[in-house]
């Protein structure tokens, strides 16, 4: 166990990087949290995003085989209507990471062994100013 904590570096990270400082931070706890509960990670708001990306990308595919069969004077429509699919989707996809994500970086489902207790459910969330050196 000892040898373990040794032989882990530190991890670097330029202090006036905002964005790698914040995730360096959640990866630490990530981590400290992994090692310390025995819970299992819940992944429904990573789920979520990868769906809407999902749908967004086989409008894409989409139009693209539509293209490829019927060239372009005659796919006109079809490409209209499935890029701007992909993009109310990816406005979609913006709204879902302000609004339902906010910043959550690891959620845990705590459930009880003996099933006595109800189960438990924990999110963490971080936030950092852009320009903050704090």
């Amino acid at each position: 166990m000892v040898d373990e904590e040794k032989s882990v570096e530190p991890v670097r990270v330029n202090k006036w990087d905002s964005n790698a400082v914040k995730n360096a931070l959640d990866d630490a706890v990530k981590k400290a949290l992994a090692k310390k509960f025995d819970w299992s990670e819940k992944h429904s708001l990573t789920d979520g995003r990868l769906f809407i990306s999902f749908i967004a990308v086989c409008f894409a595919g989409f139009a693209l085989v539509w293209d490829y069969l019927h060239p372009f004077p005659a796919s006109r429509p079809i490409l209209i209507i499935c890029v701007l699919s992909y993009f109310v989707l990816m406005g979609v996809l913006q709204l879902y990471i302000w609004y339902v994500e906010k910043n959550v970086f690891y959620q845990a489902v705590d459930e009880d062994p003996t099933g006595k207790l109800p189960t438990s459910y924990w999110t963490w969330s971080s936030k950092l100013k852009k320009y903050d050196d704090m």
